[in-house]
């Protein structure tokens, strides 16, 4: 059980762009998720305010607190990676204290799905991407 985690891992490293996402760490990450058996959740209850980990153009971690949520987009959303200069952007949302799958978005992304994982998944999905020496920096986060 241990060796497909490693294995997905070995093919994220393989990437090579660290300025746009490519397929492989979408696709990578979409092995994670199913080698990893995460259940999935259709909301969660946030913490005050919404923060999120960018992961790739398709997936977020989100913290709170009951533990932390993988979020898939329903599509890639190159807007993550873009900085915040207006703040009106909009996003949709019924209660800004819960967020929800297929009805709310982030940065004008709706949410496709979101899936409970442990603080040593939110690591290893923060480092599939990553080849070693090749870490990536948004918003002043690793």
């Amino acid at each position: 059980m241990l060796k497909t985690p490693l294995i997905i891992a070995a093919l994220a490293l393989s990437a090579c762009s660290i300025t746009t996402t490519q397929p492989q760490e979408i696709e990578a990450t979409h092995d994670f998720v199913a080698a990893s058996n995460l259940k999935e959740v259709s909301e969660i209850r946030l913490n005050r305010q919404l923060t999120y980990s960018y992961i790739n153009d398709r997936f977020v971690t989100v913290p709170t607190r009951r533990g932390d949520y993988l979020l898939e987009l329903q599509r890639n959303c190159h807007e993550l990676r873009e900085t915040i200069v207006d703040e009106k952007m909009y996003d949709t949302r019924d209660n800004t204290n819960i967020l929800r799958a297929r009805f709310d978005t982030i940065r004008g992304c709706r949410i496709a799905t979101m899936y409970e994982i442990t603080d040593a998944q939110r690591e290893e999905l923060k480092a599939l991407g990553d080849a070693p020496g090749d870490e990536v920096f948004v918003n002043g986060e690793e």
